[in-house]
């Protein structure tokens, strides 16, 4: 009873934080800095899979992480990358992917600053806080590789595994990839919490409840997002040719939100426990 009433004092110091800090406007500027980022990210990620796996295989695992992003964001983002593939040679390709890892650490900047002021932490100097949203770009990249990797050989490793354990193991592919696409969100968010700040939070363990948190509201909220879509297909009415553009801002919207309401969420957590100490450490 005590640690449901704890809960409940955590969860609306967290949403009155949130709403003092500007979150929602907050999740507004990392949402519109995510759909300038996106492409040049997405550039990036492109040419770095052909350096890693090959240019013959860049485009069957760029479709493979699209099999696990909302359907109608899939659909805005796979037709533009694949043209912007297929129409320029690799030298342009790869002078795009340098301009590009500096644009896309911009989406990376709006969200350290968002969880700067979740942990009322001072922000490092520019320089110190671009290189570290650059890192993130070539980090974010190269999971974004090896996970389309994993997707796309997730048939034959499960393959193989019946043959050598001699089971039968149903055919979830679809559910194994969802499942893996979660979990390394969910490493990749704790990372963002751990890193981003002017300064990182000590012990680990209180990271965890913020980014647990962020990926149970998120498959709400792009489950509630998706199925809004279906049962109500006025958006394309209302929006026209521009009603993908908007879908996915939308998203990143919402991804926005509940990512920095679990450091609105951790930091409330953390006052609660010890209100005395800071937990930061340089």
């Amino acid at each position: 009873m005590r640690q449901t009433k704890h809960f409940f004092v955590i969860l609306w110091d967290a949403i009155t934080r949130f709403n003092r800090n500007d979150g929602s406007a907050m999740a507004g500027y990392v949402a519109f800095s995510g759909l300038l980022s996106i492409f040049p990210f997405l550039i990036f990620a492109t040419t770095l899979i052909g350096v890693l796996v090959g240019q013959e295989r860049t485009g069957e695992i760029v479709d493979a992480l699209f099999e696990i992003a909302p359907a109608h964001v899939a659909r805005t983002l796979e037709p533009v990358v694949t043209e912007v593939l297929s129409g320029r040679s690799s030298g342009l390709l790869t002078l795009s992917a340098v301009f590009a890892i500096y644009v896309a650490s911009n989406a990376v900047e709006a969200l350290r600053l968002a969880f700067d002021r979740a942990y009322a932490v001072e922000p490092d100097s520019f320089l110190v806080n671009r290189l570290r949203a650059i890192v993130v770009v070539f980090v974010g990249a190269i999971v974004a590789a090896l996970l389309g990797l994993t997707i796309l050989l997730a048939p034959l490793i499960l393959r193989l595994t019946a043959q050598f354990t001699h089971l039968q193991i149903p055919s979830a592919t679809g559910l194994l990839s969802t499942g893996f696409g979660l979990l390394v969100f969910g490493f990749f968010t704790f990372g963002m919490h751990r890193y981003l700040p002017g300064r990182r939070m000590e012990p680990m363990t209180r990271v965890w409840p913020g980014v647990l948190l962020t990926a149970l509201l998120w498959i709400i909220a792009a489950t509630g997002f998706s199925t809004y879509l279906s049962f109500a297909p006025s958006y394309t009415v209302t929006y026209g040719t521009l009603a993908g553009v908007i879908i996915t801002l939308m998203f990143f919207y919402i991804t926005g939100l509940v990512i920095i309401f679990g450091a609105e969420f951790n930091a409330a957590l953390n006052r609660l426990q010890t209100p005395a100490r800071r937990h930061f450490t340089g």
